[in-house]
């Protein structure tokens, strides 16, 4: 019986710390590209948070700026993509990424874009690793999901969520343009940024 007990409570150890996880809070200028090399779906929907392993972590970013000028014009800033290697994140700690130094207006961002830099802070405000890139060469992550939920959940080494929804109901109605439009006009500003930024990802 104790050999057995033991086994159990061994059993359930290995289980907790293979599903230890964090969260890392994203704001809407950087995008999550990768998670040790799993794809990280590019949604119209941006995340504002993730869940990745606890332990050390290799995070790919880029940062992209919307802006929208006088003229109702508007350009889509993105830099290449930077890895961030992170150091040991605590099982259920809550992190978050941000831009050091981030760009105030459109000019400032013109030059960001070509050497953002990505912090990772704990949930005392302390910085814990930062990184530098430059634009380079873009591996193709981006996959074809359109709508995502809010958070995803990028513990598992072997696949990284990707959910598609509400695109379906578009693609099953029989004038495809008029669900979108109505989409569009009942959108907020925001909402039409996000959009705006996933078309342009979807380009490269």
């Amino acid at each position: 019986m104790p050999l057995r007990f033991t086994a159990i409570i061994s059993a359930l150890v290995i289980s907790s710390t293979a599903f230890s996880a964090v969260t890392v809070k994203v704001p809407e200028e950087i995008k999550i590209v990768a998670v040790n090399d799993q794809e990280v779906s590019s949604g119209l929907l941006a995340k504002s948070q993730y869940k990745i392993k606890a332990g050390e972590n290799t995070i790919n970013v880029r940062y992209s700026g919307y802006f929208q000028h006088a003229d109702n014009s508007h350009d889509i800033l993105k830099s290449g993509i930077v890895a961030l290697k992170t150091p040991a994140l605590v099982d259920g700690e809550t992190y978050r990424l941000a831009l050091i130094h981030a760009p105030q207006d459109f000019d400032e961002a013109q030059k960001y874009k070509d050497q953002p830099i990505f912090g990772l802070y704990n949930k005392e405000n302390k910085l814990l690793v930062q990184q530098a890139g430059t634009k380079s060469e873009q591996k193709n992550w981006f996959s074809d999901a359109l709508f995502n939920n809010q958070s995803d959940d990028l513990t598992n080494d072997k696949a990284v969520v990707n959910q598609t929804a509400a695109i379906q109901s578009v693609s099953a109605s029989g004038n495809q343009e008029q669900p979108l439009i109505h989409l569009w006009q009942q959108s907020s500003k925001a909402e039409r940024q996000e959009f705006m930024a996933w078309v342009a990802e979807q380009s490269n």
